[in-house]
């Protein structure tokens, strides 16, 4: 706490704030009693972001802020004894619509070298996902920080991409914009997730891009890549994809009615998710 000039310690008033964390976000916290109530004292005035990060809680994670009952910025001063609410994102919807701090429907992401599973998953999906298991968290940062990063497979700048990771420290740092910290461990849960949080359940376009470099598959005539094909592949396979990035060759082969199966389970999950809205 900084004390200003010619003031002792007692001189400096001190506030209490009261935070009260909705839907999930009980997650972040350090109670594991399921209390989603926090109180903090303050020595000086300080932005509602700081405050509500101190807690553990990452700012992308947070949609709506009501101060006193009122929407308020991440930027918003807080001065004085206030209550305040914190919500996830689109929890609940129909409270103040127009104050929400996230952008809920992105489609192209940046994970970090612990998610390469989750990665794999959503480009099997058709997503654009940037990942290098050996980028080190400076580097994801200074990405999304810079329009032409030089970082593997970017073709572009990453303002708008949104970052996943389970590092909450990282998920807080002032350039991340757009982010989400998977909840669960487990990769095909994750990509639930984060088909949840980003609304993605009408974009799904599987086989369209490279599961190694991300890259978009094309189509390509049989004659244009057999001298590249095992003599069996040649023989029993007549539709091939090739990679417009690394080149990598693609086919309907033994593996390709697991990766469809893993494909309709995740539709049928978000099916059953979106039915169930939709009744309430």
């Amino acid at each position: 706490m900084r004390i200003p000039k010619g003031e002792s310690v007692s001189e400096v008033s001190s506030f209490t704030i009261r935070l009260n964390f909705h839907g999930d976000l009980a997650f972040f916290l350090k109670s594991k009693a399921g209390n989603k109530i926090v109180e903090r004292r303050l020595g000086e005035k300080t932005s509602v972001k700081d405050v509500i990060e101190s807690c553990g809680v990452p700012h992308p994670e947070i949609d709506l802020i009501l101060v006193n009952g009122q929407p308020v910025d991440f930027s918003h001063i807080l001065e004085g004894e206030q209550e305040i609410d914190v919500y996830p994102v689109q929890w609940p919807p129909t409270l103040f619509p127009e104050n929400r701090l996230q952008v809920h429907h992105l489609k192209k992401f940046m994970a970090d070298g612990h998610l390469g599973k989750l990665a794999r998953d959503l480009r099997l999906l058709g997503f654009d996902v940037i990942y290098d298991r050996d980028a080190q968290d400076r580097q994801l940062l200074a990405a999304l920080n810079i329009d032409n990063p030089e970082i593997v497979g970017a073709s572009e700048g990453f303002r708008s991409r949104a970052l996943l990771t389970r590092d909450r420290w990282l998920l807080m740092h002032k350039v991340v914009q757009h982010g989400y910290y998977p909840r669960s461990q487990d990769a095909a849960e994750q990509t639930i997730e984060v088909m949840r949080r980003f609304d993605l359940f009408s974009s799904i376009a599987p086989f369209t891009r490279c599961l190694r470099c991300n890259a978009h598959l094309e189509k390509v005539e049989k004659a244009e890549v057999i001298e590249k094909l095992e003599p069996l592949t040649r023989i029993h396979y007549e539709q091939f994809r090739r990679c417009t990035g690394c080149g990598q060759i693609y086919w309907p082969g033994s593996h390709f009615d697991k990766l469809r199966a893993r494909i309709e389970g995740i539709r049928a999950i978000l099916a059953v998710e979106s039915r169930s809205e939709n009744q309430i």
